[in-house]
C-alpha cells in the first residue's frame, strides 16, 4: 500500500469521526440520561449532526486527496467496520427497556391514526362490494356462525335420537 499518508489520514479521521458518533448513541441511550431527557419530537435530530460532520470530512479529504485503489480498498474495510459498529450499537439500543416503550408508543399512534382512516375503507369496501352484488367479509363470517351453530344443533339432535332409541331399546321386551 506503499507509505499511504493521505489515505491512511483519511482512514484515521473516519474513525474518530466514527468513535464520537458512537459516543455519543452511548450517552443518548444511557439509562441514566434516558430517564431524566424527555424524547425529542424530531426523531431526525440526533442523525443530521452526525452525518453532515461525516460529510463533510469525506468532502475535505476528497478535495486533497485523489481517488487511488488503495483508498477505494480502505473505504470499503471502513464502511464494513462502519456497519458493524453502528449494528452493535443498534442492537444494544434496541434491546432496551425505554425502546421497548418508545416502540410501543409509537406503535399505539400509527393505530390510532390509522383507525378513522381503516374504517373510512372498510366502508368504502363494503359499499363496492355491495354494488357488485358480492358478500362482504362480514356477511361470509356471519353465514359461517350460523352454519356451524346450525351444525351443533343437528348433532345435538342426533345424541338425543340416539339416546331415546336406545332407551326404547332397553324397554322392548326381547
Amino acid at each position: 500500500m506503499g507509505d499511504g499518508s493521505g489515505p491512511s489520514q483519511l482512514f484515521e479521521q473516519w474513525r474518530k469521526q466514527f468513535e464520537e458518533g458512537a459516543q455519543a448513541w452511548m450517552r443518548l441511550i444511557s439509562p441514566t440520561t434516558a430517564a431524566s431527557a424527555p424524547p425529542t419530537p424530531d426523531p431526525t435530530a440526533f442523525w443530521r449532526p452526525v452525518l453532515d460532520q461525516g460529510v463533510q470530512t469525506w468532502a475535505k479529504l476528497f478535495s486533497r486527496t485523489p481517488a487511488t485503489p488503495e483508498l477505494v480498498t480502505q473505504w470499503k474495510q471502513f464502511l464494513d467496520q462502519w456497519i458493524e459498529a453502528w449494528s452493535r450499537v443498534l442492537g444494544q439500543a434496541m434491546g432496551t427497556e425505554q425502546f421497548a416503550k418508545l416502540m410501543g408508543q409509537s406503535l399505539d399512534q400509527i393505530l390510532v391514526a390509522a383507525a378513522p382512516a381503516k374504517k373510512a375503507m372498510d366502508q368504502q369496501i363494503e359499499q363496492a362490494l355491495q354494488a357488485l352484488n358480492l358478500p362482504s367479509r362480514t356477511q361470509l363470517t356471519a353465514i359461517a356462525k350460523q352454519l356451524v351453530e346450525l351444525e351443533d344443533r343437528i348433532d345435538r339432535l342426533e345424541d338425543s335420537i340416539s339416546a331415546k332409541l336406545r332407551r326404547l331399546a332397553e324397554r322392548e321386551p326381547r
